[in-house]
């Protein structure tokens, strides 16, 4: 009878799909993991997975606290999240952030999230110092034992539980553990945020850009000064100041992801500081904006 109702289904143009057979053909994959606490987050993330295990031949992932411990490239990080896998995917796989120079360099990390960025220009040897801003305590808290993993490689020379903005005040933001990446003053303009099922808030410090930056840049006078901004919504007002304080034109390099209200202010606020700039556009409310003297 079932061969039956099966011909004549086929017959008709339809096709009868086991569901069990469907998830064992998208996990088989990643079956070397299948023990691990947490699993259904790695299908999740499977492509993300499998990207970083193709390009890095230490690639490992184990069980810790209430993720995973990920060692890839001499590098240990722990991750929580869908969202964090995303990040190490675009940092370490796509470079995103892959500026290269002969010149002697700090950076500046402004929106630091758990320390993956830091962490990838550690491995550069033209990277002398970086600076790390994160406002969020409890990112800020994942960030800080991030780097705590990788003593001996990270070369962050601080990082503070602060955001940046255009003066000193404090804010209150939405917040996820499963979106770290995605909180800040944009709030629910985030399509992350907007279509969460709950989040909490959170308040945070945010402090005067020039007035942390100009410190920075004065100790390092004689080294190249590359700045990457991610900091959802904030760079606006962030450049602002910058340009109003002369702040902007002391800086060479700005890796800088926009959000919501486009890059057109960006580039004229750049062009003013005497930059050239590659823009590239993710989709319709963000995009990547490269900046060099």
């Amino acid at each position: 009878m079932k061969k039956f109702l099966y011909k004549i289904i086929s017959r008709l143009g339809y096709r009868i799909e086991n569901k069990s057979t469907q998830r064992q053909q998208l996990i088989k994959p990643l079956l070397k993991y299948s023990q691990l606490q947490n699993f259904n987050i790695l299908v999740l993330a499977k492509n993300y997975v499998l990207n970083l295990d193709e390009r890095f031949s230490d690639f490992t992932i184990d069980n810790h606290k209430d993720g995973f411990l990920v060692s890839f490239d001499g590098l240990k990080m722990y991750i929580e999240s869908l969202e964090e896998f995303h990040i190490l995917n675009e940092v370490f796989v796509k470079q995103d952030y892959g500026f290269k120079t002969n010149n002697r360099s700090i950076l500046i990390d402004i929106g630091v999230n758990i320390g993956t960025t830091s962490l990838f220009f550690s491995k550069y040897r033209y990277i002398d110092k970086i600076y790390g801003f994160e406002p969020v305590e409890i990112t800020y808290n994942q960030a800080k034992y991030n780097l705590e993993l990788n003593k001996g490689i990270h070369k962050v020379e601080f990082l503070k539980n602060v955001g940046l903005g255009k003066n000193d005040r404090k804010e209150t933001f939405f917040f996820s553990s499963k979106i770290k990446g995605n909180t800040g003053l944009r709030g629910t303009l985030s399509p992350s945020y907007s279509q969460a099922n709950s989040t909490d808030e959170v308040e945070v410090q945010l402090k005067d850009a020039s007035a942390e930056l100009s410190k920075i840049i004065d100790a390092n006078d004689n080294k190249k000064i590359i700045v990457k901004m991610d900091c959802e919504g904030a760079e606006y007002e962030i450049l602002e100041n910058l340009k109003a304080s002369n702040i902007l034109i002391k800086i060479d390099v700005i890796l800088l992801e926009w959000h919501d209200d486009g890059y057109y202010v960006i580039e004229q606020m750049l062009l003013g500081a005497g930059f050239s700039f590659i823009t590239q556009k993710i989709n319709t409310i963000s995009g990547m904006v490269y900046a060099y003297k």
